[in-house]
């Protein structure tokens, strides 16, 4: 029996049938073929010298050509190559520390961040990081747009997973105001 995805990603062809079309009213997932899937290996991207600050951004997925979904870049910084704090008015921004640390202030909330640790940015909140430790920290970095109404998400698989799915384990004890509220 095959599994079937919210959003009619139940599509089972082969890999090599090319995108499914949609007809109105056939429940099918419009394709925009001009995205396309793609893998990049460790270290390569789209490279562009954030002059600002000195540091090359790596775009692993860009805002404008690649997904439009989100934007996913890789920095290297040091300290002294910190932005200065900043408000997103459109996006929440999202930090994975590769390797290295860093300390992040978003509104009154400070979070010390080694290798492995996510931090979450809310949009609207003045936020920023300074490099700790030092050394260099690698950051994976994600921004994505952030719906006007602070609530609903874009309707995407992981929101339906959230609504639809029962919650089997949460953080014992999430930094103060970080995570979703599980109830």
């Amino acid at each position: 029996m095959p599994v079937i995805f919210p959003g009619g990603a139940d599509d089972l062809r082969p890999p090599n049938a090319g995108p499914r079309r949609s007809a109105p009213g056939d429940g099918l997932i419009a394709v925009d073929e001009t995205i396309r899937p793609y893998a990049l290996p460790a270290g390569e991207g789209w490279t562009y010298l954030f002059s600002p600050l000195g540091v090359d951004f790596v775009v692993k997925i860009g805002e404008q050509r690649h997904g439009r979904r989100l934007s996913v870049f890789e920095l290297t910084t040091r300290a002294g190559e910190e932005p200065p704090v900043h408000t997103h008015a459109t996006e929440d921004e999202i930090f994975y520390v590769l390797d290295g640390q860093a300390a992040f202030t978003c509104g009154e909330e400070r979070f010390e961040a080694a290798g492995g640790t996510l931090v979450f940015l809310p949009r609207g909140i003045p936020h920023g990081y300074r490099i700790t430790g030092g050394g260099d920290a690698r950051l994976l970095v994600i921004t994505a747009p952030a719906p006007d109404d602070g609530v609903r998400g874009w309707g995407g698989f992981i929101g339906n997973v959230e609504r639809d799915e029962p919650l089997r384990a949460a953080p014992a004890s999430p930094a103060a105001g970080s995570g979703p509220d599980p109830a």
